[in-house]
Parts: structure tokens; C-alpha cells; sequence
């Protein structure tokens, strides 16, 4: 029988990257590059620390791309895009692609899809990203545990 759904409050981007990085694991096919995508417009805050679940992911080749969207960015964690360009992304190649309009979605998506099938690594087409100080990478697991879990304690973990 299927698994019955089931509706998150939170973020797991360690999830998402654990979950991709098994799929190759479980192909015969083998490609010139493994790659994951990651978007989303919040911080891991479920599950392992993003940062370990990344370097997994790396060692076994995988290249780590992020498309943070900060269309309507959380008082709370504004920096998104340093975020994922320190403790998301990862690999030969790796690149950060925010997003702040709903209107550059489409475009996004075509330069990601271009630099992936093209191979291309000149960092000088990447869209640089503010990173004046380093990120707190646990940032997302400690504000959960301060804005949600007080008002959502059934919530798994």
C-alpha cells in the first residue's frame, strides 16, 4: 500500500539532497555528471545539517546547484542566496542562481539549464551573490527550534 501523504511546516534541504543523492546510487545509467538542483525559498531546518548531507553528496561526485528564490524573503533569514552559495551548493562546476522576481523564474531556469548540458564553469557568467561574512550553515535547525516547534510540537522531526 502507498504511504499516505503527508503536509511539513519546514525545510529539509538535507532530505531533498539524501533522497537525489540515492537515486544515483540506485541507476545503472551511467552519466558524464551527476547533478542535483535545489530550490527553495527557506533554510534546512529538518532534518541533518545541510553542510553534512552536501559533502556526502560531493564526495561521491555529485555537483550541488541552487536556485534560492527570494521573491518575499523572511524577516528572518534574508540572506538566502549566501546561504545556499556557502552551505547548499557544492562540487567542480557548482552555482548559485537566485531568484528575486517571479518574473525571472522562466530565465533562471533556461541559464541553469544552459550551464548544466553545456558544461560551461567560467565564473564570470554566474550570478555573484553578497557574501560579505560567513553563514551561519545551522541557522535554519536553531530558528526552528525557536519560531516553530513552540507552536507545531507534532510536527516530525
Amino acid at each position: 500500500p502507498a504511504r499516505p501523504f503527508r503536509s511539513f511546516r519546514g525545510t529539509s534541504i538535507s532530505g531533498a539532497l539524501a533522497f537525489g543523492a540515492e537515486l544515483f546510487d540506485r541507476t545503472s545509467f551511467q552519466g558524464e555528471r551527476s547533478v542535483i538542483d535545489i530550490s527553495g525559498d527557506g533554510p534546512n531546518n529538518i532534518g541533518p545539517p545541510v553542510t553534512a548531507t552536501r559533502d556526502a553528496a560531493t564526495a561521491k561526485g555529485i555537483v550541488v546547484n541552487g536556485l534560492p528564490i527570494l521573491i518575499s524573503p523572511s524577516p528572518t533569514f534574508s540572506h538566502l542566496d549566501q546561504y545556499y552559495a556557502q552551505c547548499v551548493t557544492g562540487g567542480p562546476g557548482s552555482f548559485v542562481l537566485p531568484i528575486y522576481a517571479a518574473a525571472e523564474f522562466s530565465t533562471a531556469i533556461r541559464r541553469k539549464l544552459i550551464l548544466e548540458v553545456s558544461g560551461i564553469r567560467d565564473k564570470a557568467r554566474i550570478t555573484p551573490v553578497d557574501a560579505a561574512k560567513p553563514i551561519d550553515c545551522l541557522q535554519g535547525e536553531r530558528d526552528r527550534r525557536f519560531l516553530s516547534d513552540p507552536y507545531f510540537p507534532e510536527l516530525d522531526r
